[in-house]
């Protein structure tokens, strides 16, 4: 370096060098006069060379500092953080700090050339990184900070001549390790490598799994992981279909964060993508169920009803369809959920559910509609009767129009209940919208609850009118707490028209007798479990209930039952035909249980009546069934059906008395078939179904 570069400029522009160097003795006067030629305090021309020389081999020092801390520090932004890091091995910081100031300064008092402990021969490293790992081979190279890929820890980077190669751990294959390589080449060898035992965990998946259903302990295994952006979509959408969430919600924010926190890979869809995955997945379940229908070779059930939306109020039909499978398991699928517009009409609801059957190619195939009891009902139906040949209907369309079980029920309790205790009724129900209207009345009614009434903890409940089940839950719970709404009566006097003591007798009264109705309702309204042949029982059960309340002390009582008694006989003529068919098919009751129960219900004339009516409806169904599939059953000269043996069952109140008149009965037959002749028929029709081929026949009644 060039003297004149290092000549010394004016002392003013070294007062602040010489502060940061701590050369300057203490005090002021000296900083002012130790490089003032006309100080008498200023140094000699030697001592000023010398200085010359200490700052000489101070910048080269700092200099060969930088330049190896440049050399050793990675690229990018790093570089910034490190230089001036007082943690960091390659601080500028304690690169200044290795020059020891306290020797040179001793050494400049005694000798002008000060040698420095600088270096000017270059440092040898590998590349331009720093070495994170050292090895004992030469040949090998430490993998640095630059080589974050995580496909580096199944190679080491080796030189080969003059290049750089990337050495396989496990089968030692060399491959291309440059930094211009790349890592892609060194992934798909790893996915191929033969001796490679180790599988990554990042790409594995914990499952719960057991060896067998009644196992309580759940056995973890780690299994293959691949994730699948359909699979993610596909899921995404039923969540939505499930749950009933807004298809908007994929657009939040808090969603897709969370979604990005589950799994970085998938992506979530936008809205309106979601609308076509959710119309897919319609369209696929669509095509399940017809796959389904057009595989089941019977008949096939409908019921239908009217729905109204709270929010929108618009009106909504379901129409579920109800058969056998191939496996011989019941199956309820709904086939339609469309809007209705007003008015609805006979005439549109019609319309609407005959579109609903054509869609899915019902015509020839259905053996039942069921609806509920209404006038617009039943001119639907009427409509429809004429719509559908009656060829292929049951018997001719007799059985096309069904009622609801359910619905006759709430009919035949809401007549009797507003015959006689419909301001009774009224006034409980004011009572519960009054205590249940804010959180404050809830309190105070629970409050003086548990000190009048401990032992009761079930909380009050509103009914709904249509539906007389849980009219009878909201009197049966409310009669529980009538002393608290006495003394609530007295305590508040917004608190107007309280139930008076008759109300509560007669509800209470009236309770005990409907208890029966909410079982039976209950059990109706299964979804899986009802089948036919548990109706017959159920239904006769209650008949001779109502039968019984006529005799009661109570003139309300008895009021109550002769109305509901009227309904009853009203709408259950028609439908104890097929549910006694469907008793007599099974085999534990036969005709045996509906000569039991008509024996209690109607007198000795009209009992021969309805047994003979029963026997002669399941003649016309066999008759039927053998005409179409080229049998003909031969009923002018057989008899009814033979009582047989039956089990006992313990579901109905009456099963005890069934199986004593079972004992008493066995041998007065009344003209019934014998036990050869039943079992002939029974033979026949299950040689019918044996020549029905359920994966293609096309006999008997399973084509239409």
């Amino acid at each position: 370096m060039p003297h004149s570069l290092l000549s010394l400029p004016h002392s003013s522009s070294l007062k602040p060098l010489s502060s940061i160097l701590l050369l300057q003795p203490r005090g002021p006067r000296l900083q002012s006069n130790l490089f003032d030629p006309s100080s008498s305090t200023s140094w000699s021309s030697s001592a000023i060379k010398s200085l010359r020389s200490f700052f000489f081999n101070l910048v080269v020092l700092v200099c060969n500092q930088i330049s190896s801390i440049l050399l050793l520090q990675p690229r990018g932004p790093r570089l910034q953080s490190n230089l001036f890091d007082p943690s960091s091995s390659t601080s500028i910081l304690q690169g200044c700090n290795s020059f020891n100031l306290g020797e040179n300064l001793s050494e400049m008092s005694n000798n002008a050339s000060v040698p420095t402990s600088a270096s000017n021969t270059p440092i040898a490293i590998d590349d331009d990184e720093s070495p994170l790992e050292t090895n004992s081979d030469p040949s090998l190279l430490p993998i640095t900070s630059r080589h974050t890929s995580a496909v580096w820890s199944d190679f080491k980077r080796k030189r080969v001549g003059d290049v750089i190669k990337a050495e396989c751990n496990h089968c030692s294959k060399l491959l291309a390790g440059g930094s211009k390589a790349g890592t892609t080449h060194l992934k798909d060898h790893i996915k191929i490598c033969p001796k490679r035992v180790c599988q990554d965990l990042r790409q594995t998946r914990m499952f719960g799994t057991k060896k067998n259903l009644n196992d309580k302990n759940d056995t973890m295994t780690l299994a293959p992981y691949e994730f699948h952006q359909e699979d993610g979509r596909r899921d995404l959408a039923e969540m939505i279909i499930l749950h009933e969430y807004p298809i908007s919600m994929v657009e939040h924010i808090g969603f897709r964060k969370y979604s990005n926190t589950l799994q970085p890979g998938f992506k979530v869809p936008s809205r309106n993508t979601t609308r076509k995955d959710i119309m897919k997945r319609y369209e696929l379940e669509k095509e399940n169920v017809a796959t389904l229908l057009r595989k089941a070779k019977g008949k096939i059930a409908l019921t239908t009803d009217m729905w109204t939306a709270d929010n929108q109020r618009k009106g909504y039909m379901a129409v579920t369809s109800h058969f056998i499978d191939n496996t011989w398991k019941l199956q309820s699928r709904i086939i339609r959920f469309l809007y209705v517009p007003a008015p609805h009409t006979a005439e549109v609801l019609a319309d609407a559910l005959k579109e609903s059957i054509q869609s899915w190619n019902l015509d020839l195939r259905l053996s039942s509609i069921t609806v509920d009891n209404c006038s617009t009902n039943d001119a639907m139906m009427e409509i429809l009767k004429g719509v559908f040949p009656y060829g292929s209907l049951l018997l001719r369309g007799d059985f096309f129009h069904m009622r609801c079980c359910a619905h006759i029920l709430n009919l035949i309790v809401q007549d009797g209940l507003s015959a006689v205790v419909s301001n009774g009724v009224q006034r409980i129900r004011d009572s519960v919208v009054f205590w249940t209207a804010s959180d404050k009345r809830v309190q105070r009614f629970e409050q003086v609850a548990k000190q009048i009434t401990p032992e009761c903890s079930r909380k009050l409940a509103l009914d709904c009118k249509t539906r007389w089940n849980s009219t009878y839950e909201m009197l049966s719970i409310a009669t529980s707490y009538k002393e608290v709404f006495v003394v609530l009566s007295a305590r508040n006097n917004l608190y107007k028209n309280p139930p008076t003591p008759e109300d509560w007798e007669k509800v209470e009264k009236i309770c005990e007798h409907l208890e029966v109705f909410s079982k039976t309702t209950l059990s109706f309204s299964g979804t899986n479990y009802p089948t036919a042949n548990l109706y017959f029982p159920k239904i006769c059960a209650l008949r001779i209930a109502i039968s019984g309340w006529l005799l009661s002390p109570h003139d309300y009582v008895r009021k109550m039952a002769d109305i509901m008694l009227q309904k009853y006989n009203k709408y259950w003529a028609s439908v104890n035909g097929l549910m006694g068919v469907a008793t007599i098919l099974d085999p534990r009751y036969k005709m045996a249980l509906i000569r039991f129960y008509f024996a209690k219900i109607f007198d000795e004339h009209d009992f021969e009546i309805e047994v003979r009516r029963i026997s002669d409806l399941l003649r016309r169904l066999v008759d039927e069934y053998g005409s179409k599939m080229g049998k003909t059953q031969g009923s002018s000269n057989q008899q009814d059906f033979d009582l047989g043996s039956s089990s006992k069952s313990n579901e109905e109140t009456f099963m005890q008395e069934f199986a004593e008149f079972l004992q008493q009965d066995k041998d007065s037959n009344c003209g019934e078939f014998k036990d050869d002749e039943y079992a002939k028929l029974v033979g026949e029709l299950e040689e019918g179904f044996e020549t029905c081929d359920i994966d293609s026949g096309t006999s008997g009644l399973c084509t239409e």
